[in-house]
């Protein structure tokens, strides 16, 4: 399983969503397990983030306790 983590910090939305969406796809035409830790803070990005790979991928991201400001998810 590969890891991914991604510090978008200082990024676009657009831009943010743009390369989460190209590791899923990446993940998916390989047929391969990624796990991502997205470090967002807690703003836009994470609301948009989250929404993305819910409603659009169908994924279940976290954001864990000990960091409200990152977003896990494991894609396939």
């Amino acid at each position: 399983m590969k890891l991914y983590e991604i510090d978008f910090h200082y990024y676009f939305v657009e831009d943010a969503i743009n390369i989460t969406e190209s590791i899923i796809n990446y993940a998916r035409l390989n047929d391969e397990r990624v796990e991502c830790r997205f470090i967002t803070g807690r703003g836009k990005i994470q609301k948009e983030l989250i929404r993305l790979l819910k409603d659009t991928y169908d994924l279940n991201p976290v954001i864990p306790m000990s960091n409200g400001g990152m977003v896990l998810v494991e894609i396939y």
